[in-house]
């Protein structure tokens, strides 16, 4: 029988179980525990055969016995795994006492694995606008009006979730959104940003109180004083400022051209 040794093809073995071994303990680190038990049993198989073959009980270095190469390849894996299994039942152990209860999960399976989708308490009600400057007013809405709401992903979609007692002030929420603000009267967009900015200094100027909202990605301005055909009277005062190169022209030639 030739005795044990160390070669260099031990040493890449062992590296290369050693390997093996870091993953198992990143992604299942309960194998390496189970690992662990069995190699418990191999160490003593080899342990009770060399001592009846030797006469000796307490050694510690493979080399020291006369093992056979089997049996020290299998002693050296087998400890490499012991080890391997201690350190992960210790480890698990002081987590356990830590409070953590995601035990023998493994640390690159609780970081790589999605994490689960959020499920929001019973009795809340949730809703998504398709539309994202609706979906977006929505929310500025809710948060002007003081209703507390928090937001849950499902499905790749952005759901805002609140509690029964606001249902009543989030239904009537819903309700001018969808409606818009046209459904109030006394409003209007203007396409022109100047013309829109000219309609709300014209307004202040009057001393008429109005606020501004969005609808669908498009500034609305709402009044609450004076008459519904405020935007037509502004309109018959209002004359838009000449562009430079229609203003030279005109002073040049001497003609009226409208702007």
């Amino acid at each position: 029988m030739d005795p044990f040794t160390i070669t260099r093809q031990t040493i890449t073995f062992l590296g290369v179980l050693a390997v093996l071994e870091l993953a198992i303990v990143l992604v299942f680190p309960a194998v390496s525990v189970l690992l662990g038990a069995v190699a418990a049993v191999l160490l003593t198989f080899v342990w009770m055969k060399a001592g009846i073959r030797t006469r000796k009980w307490l050694w510690f270095n493979p080399v020291a016995v006369p093992l056979s190469q089997f049996e020290g390849a299998i002693a050296l894996s087998a400890a490499l795994m012991f080890a391997a299994g201690i350190f992960v039942t210790g480890y698990e152990a002081i987590r356990y006492a830590s409070g953590e209860r995601d035990l023998l999960t493994g640390y690159a399976f609780r970081h790589l694995r999605p994490g689960p989708e959020t499920s929001r308490p019973v009795g809340t009600r949730a809703f998504n606008y398709s539309d994202p400057a609706m979906q977006q007013q929505f929310k500025d809405e809710l948060a002007k009006a003081g209703i507390p709401f928090t937001l849950d992903t499902r499905d790749g979609k952005e759901y805002v979730v609140w509690t029964p007692e606001h249902n009543a002030a989030v239904d009537e929420i819903e309700g001018k959104i969808r409606e818009g603000p046209a459904s109030g009267g006394r409003n209007v967009h203007f396409g022109d940003p100047a013309t829109q900015q000219a309609f709300k200094d014209w307004l202040t100027e009057r001393g008429i109180a109005y606020e501004i909202t969005t609808m669908r990605g498009e500034e609305f301005v709402l009044w609450k004083g004076g008459s519904e055909d405020l935007s037509k009277q502004f309109l018959k005062e209002y004359s838009p400022p000449c562009d430079r190169d229609t203003a030279a022209s005109a002073s040049k030639t001497g003609e009226k051209k409208p702007c």
